[in-house]
């Protein structure tokens, strides 16, 4: 596994628009974000872990997360947790491979 592969896990870079959203409407089906100790009821949408879902307009405090336990999270091989209050799994992951795509000085 490359490490854009570790990055890209759900592979968004290769779809077209209609596969994000099968691949999004397939994330959201399977998650398990309602069922997690931080979820706040009634926040929507679910599925933190996918890009752009972004993340949670209510939860304010983290507390122990389910994100391992999802098949989702399962599925896609993904390595962070907390996404509803931290970000996506490309963006956690592009933040731990110190800000690739940023731009830097030259």
């Amino acid at each position: 596994m490359g490490k854009y592969d570790r990055i890209d896990a759900f592979g968004i870079e290769t779809m077209n628009k209609e596969e994000y959203g099968k691949r999004q409407e397939y994330v959201l089906k399977k998650c398990k974000c309602a069922t997690c100790p931080t979820y706040v009821k009634g926040d929507a949408p679910t599925g933190y872990c996918y890009p752009l879902i972004g993340t949670s307009k209510t939860i304010q405090w983290e507390k122990d997360c389910v994100c391992a336990t999802c098949p989702v999270y399962k599925e896609y091989d993904l390595s962070h947790t907390h996404y509803c209050t931290r970000c996506s799994q490309v963006c956690q992951a592009m933040k731990q491979e110190g800000g690739l795509g940023q731009g830097g000085a030259g």
